[in-house]
Formats: C-alpha cells, sequence, structure tokens
C-alpha cells in the first residue's frame, strides 16, 4: 500500500499544527520542524518516468 507524498505532506503539516497549539516546552521547535517537512512533501514536483531513454 503506497500512500501518496501529497496527503503524507498534509497529515505531517496537520500534526505540526497541532503541535503549534501545544502547550509543551519545545514544542513550537516541532512544529516548524513538521511544518517545514510536510510543505516540502506538498509543493514538491512530481517525478517524470521517462523510460524512454
Amino acid at each position: 500500500m503506497s500512500m501518496d507524498k501529497k496527503l503524507l505532506g498534509f497529515i505531517i503539516v496537520g500534526f505540526g499544527l497541532l503541535l503549534l497549539f501545544s502547550e509543551e516546552k519545545y514544542s513550537f521547535w516541532f512544529s516548524a520542524i513538521a511544518l517545514g517537512i510536510g510543505a516540502g512533501f506538498v509543493i514538491q514536483k512530481p517525478e517524470k518516468n521517462d523510460k524512454e531513454k
């Protein structure tokens, strides 16, 4: 079962947003990291399948 990278990105962004509203000491650092990684998955260009080479 393969998960689409865009869906995985949205899940990570959602987790980052949940961490943003947490009141733990360093949750904003982990939130920023999760939002950055998730956004990277969402805006990543799709890979080309060039099998004609």
